[in-house]
């Protein structure tokens, strides 16, 4: 069970610090500016979201992953909007990290917490479903699936809890429930690759059923149905590398939580579930590469074990960045087995 939450802390930690280099740019600008597909850690331009970051770091989404999963654990592991909150004020408090990588909504609500006034929001601003859902509430929910292996009515109802923190919102609350479902699947003994997509799409589909009878809805894609467009496109025959082509063109891999998640299962299953495959895929596909590389990560790095992630990579993350991995895996681990 350790190997596995290591796995998906490390695989997750290594999508981050790749992604960031080929953050939104296209497909075929990754291939020209980096000559070819990146398989490695490269230093992220002046003009990217991760500028002024080393080769190696992981971004700011991570990071706020990092603090979730360390509240969580101080909470003895029990779920609530409270801790989701906890988390995102102590994101803010790194205003470097926080200003590049945090989005409208989440800035918005940290200008709340922390002064009891929501800012008004324009119009356009409020009718955007990819301004309202972004997919920042599925990339940091998977610590929530590793500390509920196999426990699917609890995965979800402790990932609705924490999103519903700073994303209120049906699509959202899907898009979260789908990833903490998968790792859950992920997390148990003999599980296998179609064990997790199953698992994936019943999280998707039960977290928008339940999002629509608490949080707000509004017009927008999906999420579980685009996910079973993405996997139909993962299941074909070629090269995953054209499958990952298709997926940009179809589903994208975008902000959006109904682009970027859909596309992670996608990948996911066009790889056959390889733990650095699939990785790979995710920093290469274009658009929000930080994002989906580290969903991807999460979920085969708990699938696998920390053994499928290549050492050489969680070498560089653990000496570029001040985290200390192994001890929240140890930590994470003892509130499993208590």
């Amino acid at each position: 069970m350790y190997f596995k939450i290591l796995g998906s802390l490390f695989g997750a930690a290594v999508g981050s610090a790749m992604g960031t280099a080929t953050a939104f740019l296209s497909i075929d600008r990754i291939q020209d500016k980096f000559h070819g597909f990146v398989t490695g850690f490269l230093q992220p331009a002046d003009d990217s979201i991760a500028r002024g970051q080393e080769a190696g770091q992981v971004s700011g989404d991570f990071y706020h992953t990092y603090l979730l999963a360390k509240c969580l654990v101080a909470a003895g592991g029990q779920s609530s909007k409270k801790i989701g909150e906890e988390a995102l004020l102590k994101w803010s408090e790194q205003a470097q990290i926080f200003e590049h990588f945090a989005d409208p909504t989440a800035r918005n609500v940290v200008r709340k917490l922390k002064t009891s006034i929501l800012p008004l929001r324009h119009r356009l601003y409020m009718s955007h479903y990819f301004a309202l859902s972004a997919n920042a509430s599925a990339v940091k929910i998977f610590p929530v699936g590793l500390l509920c292996p196999g426990q699917m009515q609890k995965v979800l109802e402790d990932a609705i809890a924490i999103t519903m923190a700073v994303y209120d919102d049906a699509y959202s609350i899907s898009g979260a429930c789908a990833i903490a479902a998968a790792v859950s699947e992920a997390m148990k003994p003999r599980s296998k690759l179609y064990d997790v997509v199953q698992a994936g799409l019943y999280g998707a589909r039960e977290g928008e059923r339940r999002g629509r009878e608490i949080a707000r809805q509004y017009p927008g894609s999906s999420v579980c149905k685009r996910m079973e467009m993405a996997i139909e496109i993962g299941l074909r025959s070629g090269p995953a590398k054209n499958k990952m082509v298709e997926l940009a063109d179809c589903i994208g891999s975008g902000i959006a939580v109904a682009e970027a998640v859909p596309a992670v299962f996608g990948l996911l299953v066009a790889n056959g579930g390889n733990t650095m495959e699939s990785i790979y895929s995710g920093v290469n596909i274009g658009n929000d590469t930080i994002t989906v590389a580290t969903m991807l990560g999460a979920i085969t790095g708990a699938l696998h074990g920390v053994d499928a992630v290549k050492e050489e990579n969680r070498l560089v993350i653990a000496e570029k960045n001040q985290l200390d991995i192994p001890g929240l895996a140890e930590d994470m681990l003892a509130l499993i087995e208590r």
